[in-house]
């Protein structure tokens, strides 16, 4: 129980630090907002309509007084209205929210089942002509940006074959490149990963016990070493499902998707603070919230952390 009171205070305290950070930057950066939303709003920018829209808007008072506002309205769920569309962002964030989470789900799926056999071959076979042929592939997609890859994709798969839309769509045509540029990106940090976390495992002294008392080589890769290396697998998940659920910005640009992170770019580039720190904020719970996820269950997928903890 203290452990969860103490992670929850943690939290909160987290949460506020960056509401803060966030607050404080759209704060001070160039531009006035209310001048922004007339000029949305197709309004002559008169000095008085600026006077009245900022009194609308509460910027006529302490920096300090408007982040406190600003909070209370968060923690009961409104985030205010974007200057941009004129609609609650809270309605923004909800409508591109399953388009971010299909792609984020789709592209882990693709990486686990590329990276989790690929990764175990090499490490079971390391220093073998498939295992340095695999490495020289990984190392080659992670080296590309994957802005760059998914031009390539778009080039050789869209303009020249024409098998898939060069605009991403909630289809399973429009899904494909996406998931390809993110999926084949991971996969070249996750088979190095798997690999070194599976080699680990696999120096360990009882390894030897095991096949001292007869026991197979399959037997112990998955009777015993990829049941013991769940703990940092389902780390390396977790962390990237966060990140992802943040909405993976530049691809979701390229391929127009319909997702939180192309919504973002589009706020930055209107300017549009109150969709910016929301997204700010979204970001920091989803990651936070997945990370202390994954500490909470690590003890139970790997039981010899528990006991260290103990100790």
């Amino acid at each position: 129980m203290k452990f969860l009171i103490k992670k929850a205070g943690g939290f909160c305290l987290l949460i506020i630090g960056i509401t803060f950070l966030s607050f404080l930057l759209s704060y001070l950066s160039p531009g006035d907002p209310a001048q922004i939303l007339l000029n949305n709003q197709g309004v002559k920018a008169s000095e008085e309509a600026l006077q009245s829209t900022r009194h609308e808007l509460g910027l006529d008072r302490p920096m300090i007084v408007q982040y406190g506002d600003w909070l209370m309205d968060l923690c009961k769920g409104d985030m205010g209205t974007s200057y941009k569309s004129n609609r609650p962002v809270l309605s923004e964030m909800t409508a591109k929210i399953p388009g971010t989470l299909i792609l984020t789900v789709t592209a882990l799926g693709v990486t686990m089942l590329l990276s989790i056999p690929l990764g175990t071959w090499c490490a079971w076979y390391a220093g073998g002509k498939a295992d340095r042929l695999i490495q020289m592939v990984t190392y080659l997609f992670a080296s590309l940006p994957s802005f760059f890859l998914a031009l390539l994709l778009m080039y050789f798969l869209s303009l020249k074959i024409k098998l898939f839309p060069v605009i991403g769509s909630l289809s399973l045509k429009g899904l494909v490149m996406p998931v390809l540029t993110l999926a084949l990106t991971l996969s070249a940090w996750y088979i190095r990963q798997v690999r070194a976390i599976i080699r680990k495992e696999m120096q360990g002294s009882y390894i030897d016990g095991l096949r001292a008392r007869g026991m197979s080589e399959r037997q112990i890769l998955f009777g015993h070493v990829l049941r013991n290396c769940r703990g940092p697998l389902v780390t390396l998940i977790g962390i990237s499902f966060g990140s992802m659920l943040g909405g993976t910005t530049i691809v979701e640009s390229i391929f127009s998707w319909p997702g939180v992170g192309k919504l973002a770019v589009d706020a930055i580039t209107a300017r549009d603070y109150p969709v910016i720190q929301s997204y700010v904020v979204w970001m920091a719970v989803i990651y936070l919230s997945i990370n202390y996820l994954i500490e909470f269950l690590y003890p139970l997928l790997d039981p010899r952390t528990g006991r260290r903890r103990q100790k």
